[in-house]
């Protein structure tokens, strides 16, 4: 055989061994697809939190992909997709206890399956269908500048004032005094969320001190009711009305909270009532005392309907800055 006729079979034989890699590569690419599909949608699985045997056979069938993918990279001489896949092996320990894994450990293997999904495609080029979404990128929060925001409570505030006869109180002005702190601490803008935990807060603790209000007052109505027909005797005069003097006290700090003035000032002028008529016996006609036991009454009614007024006005600030 002359050196024309070697280097022509030569050439043949190169030929044929690169024809019989593509054609081992394109069988690798249809298998690695089918690994790729199971391991992928193992991981899916896994991050819904099966009970702990799924879990374990979840993680066996990664595993099992893992080295069924990188085994035959490496018969097939890939040796960039047979180390990334490899290279996949120590992340997977990371989620095999359930009872530890977390989001950020299921996140980081995705990322780094990424990357053998990446070797393959380079190294067939074949097109995978399914591929680890990318994390979304989360949409810019909402925000509202403290100039709008203050402006837009007022302009309710003057609504609300408009459309009640006397104002006894209102949730707005609160709301309007704490986020006028909120801008002195140097913000020019707040955040939707932070506008909505305050906003939460502040109504809670509101309904709260109403509640507790309408709560306590029938008692106050039931003990005048008391004085009324049974007399000064019903508290010995050492110890004047028992606890309720003190208890009036507390609702009017209570009161005080919540921006009920009209309430403030009734309860002031109850505990000066109530004592005068302990400590000096001052003889109050039964009409009278009737009179004072009817109007905690209506006092009590008034807070209920505050409660009312005071979630419809929530909402309405509540759709100042929507959420995020």
């Amino acid at each position: 055989m002359n050196q024309s006729q070697d280097t022509v079979v030569s050439m043949d034989s190169e030929h044929n061994q690169d024809e019989f890699q593509k054609e081992l590569i394109e069988l690798f690419g249809q298998e690695a697809q089918e690994w790729l599909v199971q391991i992928y949608s193992a991981l899916t699985e896994l991050e819904g939190q099966p009970d702990s045997e799924r879990h374990a056979q979840l993680i066996d069938v990664i595993i099992r992909g893992i080295t069924s993918l990188g085994g035959s990279a490496a018969t097939i001489d890939l040796p960039e997709v047979e180390r990334a896949t490899f290279a996949l092996l120590p992340y997977i320990e990371t989620i095999k206890d359930r009872t530890t894994v977390t989001a950020q450990d299921f996140g980081t293997v995705r990322e780094q399956f990424r990357i053998v999904v990446a070797y393959v495609k380079d190294a067939t080029g074949i097109t995978i269908e399914i591929e680890p979404p990318a994390e979304a990128v989360p949409a810019p929060e909402p925000v509202i500048d403290f100039l709008t925001l203050l402006n837009a409570l007022r302009a309710l505030q003057d609504q609300q004032l408009g459309n009640a006869a006397n104002a006894p109180r209102s949730l707005i002005p609160l709301a309007l005094q704490r986020f006028e702190h909120e801008a002195r601490q140097g913000g020019e803008v707040i955040q939707a969320t932070t506008f909505q935990h305050i906003l939460h807060e502040l109504h809670r603790t509101d309904a709260h001190c109403l509640d507790s209000l309408m709560q306590e007052l029938p008692g106050l109505a039931r003990y005048v009711g008391r004085l009324r027909v049974e007399g000064t005797g019903v508290a010995e005069p050492e110890q004047p009305l028992g606890p309720s003097l003190e208890r009036i006290e507390q609702l009017q700090s209570v009161a005080k909270q919540t921006n009920a003035t009209i309430l403030v000032t009734f309860l002031a002028g109850l505990q000066n009532f109530l004592s005068l008529l302990v400590h000096r016996r001052i003889p109050v006609a039964e009409h009278r005392l009737q009179s004072v036991e009817g109007r905690i009454l209506v006092m009590a009614s008034m807070v209920e309907e505050w409660m009312a007024t005071g979630q419809k006005e929530f909402e309405a600030i509540s759709r100042l800055v929507p959420a995020a």
